[in-house]
């Protein structure tokens, strides 16, 4: 479980995040939805790691990040599995190596015990036939599957979802968050998951937080999203006439 108390960042005085404070729960999909310029990725680099906030506190399982020294931040960064919004795969290596590459970085197992890791990772999302090909090799979802084996290869206890879904047709964007959902569930993590892609919202919105303007303005699962009467909202979930038709019968029952 990832806590969030009040957590302020400005740049040059501009406020971006203004005291956000929820709750990331354990075992669940926990997403981050919000206008491009809304703050949401800030906040997704704070809880990261890769900002600090202003003020504010992010709690760990209990340990609170204002409290931690080099040694624990570089222990919880061990902990954390992260998977980029384009991949971020290293072109050089093959799919395997690049799973390699945290495990030779940060673990402390045998070689041996390194790679039977990677391919059981490439292995759990369907990629027992890539591990020689390079990232040029293979398609644009399948580099997204390496790139989660790659993020659970360490064996997180938190999995950070930037954008997973972008540049992907829709039923290969509905085969990821299914895999994002069982991995999730399978390994007891805490997944957060930035994303705009409204579809993934219904499938995957177990806890949801929606960001207007630095400001948390709502909060709730998927089943409350559609009966919300938060126009702000409202506007942004609906604001296509397309889905705002193909989810009319959910906003009726």
């Amino acid at each position: 479980m990832i806590q969030l108390e009040d957590i302020h960042k400005s740049f040059e005085q501009k406020e971006v995040l203004k005291g956000i404070s929820t709750v990331f729960e354990t075992g669940k999909t926990n997403l981050i939805i919000g206008q491009s310029g809304s703050g949401k990725t800030v906040l997704l680099k704070c809880v990261v790691g890769l900002l600090d906030p202003d003020s504010g506190d992010i709690i760990y399982d209990n340990r609170h990040s204002s409290e931690m020294n080099q040694k624990e931040r570089t222990h919880l960064r061990s902990e954390l599995g992260m998977l980029f919004q384009g991949s971020a795969l290293f072109d050089s290596m093959t799919i395997q190596d690049n799973v390699l590459f945290p495990l030779r970085m940060f673990s402390e197992l045998s070689e041996k015990e390194q790679v039977d890791r990677a391919k059981y990772c490439l292995d759990r999302v369907g990629l027992n036939d890539a591990y020689t090909l390079f990232p040029s090799e293979i398609s644009g979802g399948m580099q997204k599957r390496a790139a989660i084996a790659r993020a659970i290869s360490l064996n997180p206890k938190y999995l950070f979802c930037d954008e997973p879904n972008s540049g992907l047709d829709p039923l290969t964007s509905i085969k990821i968050d299914e895999l994002i959902m069982d991995i999730t569930e399978e390994y007891k993590m805490t997944t957060v998951i930035n994303t705009h892609d409204m579809n993934s919202v219904v499938t995957m919105g177990e806890k949801i937080i929606f960001i207007y303007q630095g400001d948390k303005e709502w909060e709730g699962s998927k089943e409350e999203l559609f009966h919300s009467r938060n126009e702000k909202l409202n506007d942004f979930v609906f604001a296509s006439k397309f889905f705002k038709k193909a989810t009319e019968h959910i906003v009726k029952d």
